[in-house]
């Protein structure tokens, strides 16, 4: 074997994202919101009890920021892969608990109803959204990436973990590697495939991933559904989405112009009295000017649904979710706190129904594909 050869670099510090990123992200976004929520609903159902002793009170907030410290220790300490699923629950967790008394901390009163706190929790959570849709849209497909990739997946075969599947998308990485430009790189990638490839590996059985499973059982619900009554199940949704979004300004509108006294039932009925007694007139001009830009929007998007035009009347209708699950539901956050959940969970699953859709039927999808 030759000396090896000192060779001149320049160190190379870029970013590379890391296997299955996305994956963590979405488990600690979910970790997230399921903990603000469970709590929330669990004190309400306890009547807010304390931890502690008349000196003491142990905040939730407290015990957040120790998941949190547990999860970072946690990849520091622990190499396994398995290490940093786990380290993902710990981190959305914890900051779940410690988000949620995010009231406490921005007041001198240390109210932990404070208005503003629903919207700043809601609003985190729809930022590791985007972070969240950002990462998976920002795969690498450089050689280095690939090469981090593929160096990372080999730790399966320490853990005896290394399925016939994970084998062939290393070997895909790998062949990736083997177009970099530096040669020791290309001698490493060739070194490591052919390693996979020559030597009698054990491999362990092929098992589909949990996130692979739901994916499977909402594709086989989807074929049983059908195109047709999946399009009339978006038609019906849009129709009631719109005029769910109409309804609001509709009423606030004639319970400002009504005289004294003589408000009409329906508003008593449908709206939140919080958002009956909040006479602000910025508030009251941007519920309007919001509630009329959704409705339009579902408006025009059955429109083109009754008329055919089938891709524009989904991706309109998409639009018209998207702007009522952010802008519009930070504003009802505000007012209702989480009294609100019942309607962003509606709109979510009915969001989630014309994205299946659209993948499936719209965007050259082979699944689920019937004619209507």
């Amino acid at each position: 074997m030759s000396a090896p050869q000192n060779i001149e670099v320049i160190r190379t510090r870029r970013a590379v994202i890391r296997p299955f990123a996305e994956t963590y992200i979405f488990i600690s976004l979910t970790a997230y919101a399921v903990t603000v929520v469970a709590t929330r609903f669990f004190l309400a159902l306890t009547g807010y009890p304390q931890l502690g002793t008349a000196v003491l009170h142990f905040a939730h907030a407290l015990w957040g920021g120790l998941l949190l410290f547990a999860g970072g220790l946690l990849i520091l300490i622990v190499a396994n892969q398995t290490a940093l699923t786990l380290a993902a629950v710990l981190n959305g967790v914890g900051a779940g608990l410690f988000i949620d008394e995010i009231g406490k901390f921005i007041t001198h009163q240390n109210d932990y109803f404070f208005a503003p706190a629903a919207p700043i929790i809601y609003s985190l959570f729809l930022l590791l959204v985007l972070l969240y849709l950002m990462v998976r849209r920002s795969r690498q497909n450089s050689p280095r990436a690939a090469m981090y990739r593929a160096l990372a997946g080999m730790g399966e075969i320490l853990d005896h973990d290394l399925d016939p599947h994970e084998r062939e998308q290393l070997l895909s990485e790998l062949a990736i590697g083997q177009t970099a430009s530096e040669p020791h790189i290309v001698h490493l990638a060739c070194r490591l495939a052919s390693y996979l490839q020559d030597e009698p590996l054990p491999l362990a059985a092929y098992r589909p991933s949990p996130w692979a499973r739901l994916s499977e059982r909402v594709h086989a619900a989807g074929a049983r559904l059908g195109r047709q009554n999946h399009y009339r199940l978006i038609q019906a949704a849009t129709a009631a989405l719109c005029l769910n979004a109409f309804l609001p300004p509709v009423l606030l509108t004639w319970t400002r112009l009504a005289p004294a006294g003589e408000a009409p039932w329906l508003a008593a009925l449908l709206l939140n009295p919080a958002e009956l007694a909040f006479k602000h007139p910025a508030w009251f001009i941007a519920r309007l000017s919001l509630g009329v830009a959704v409705g339009a929007l579902y408006l025009a998007a059955l429109f083109l649904q009754l008329r055919g035009r089938e891709v524009e009347g989904v991706n309109a209708a998409i639009l018209a979710a998207l702007l009522s699950l952010t802008a519009v539901r930070l504003m009802t956050f505000y007012l209702n706190q989480f009294s609100s959940l019942a309607g962003l969970f509606a709109n979510l699953a009915l969001f989630l129904v014309m994205l299946a859709y659209r993948e499936w039927y719209l965007l050259g999808g082979t699944k689920n594909q019937q004619q209507i």
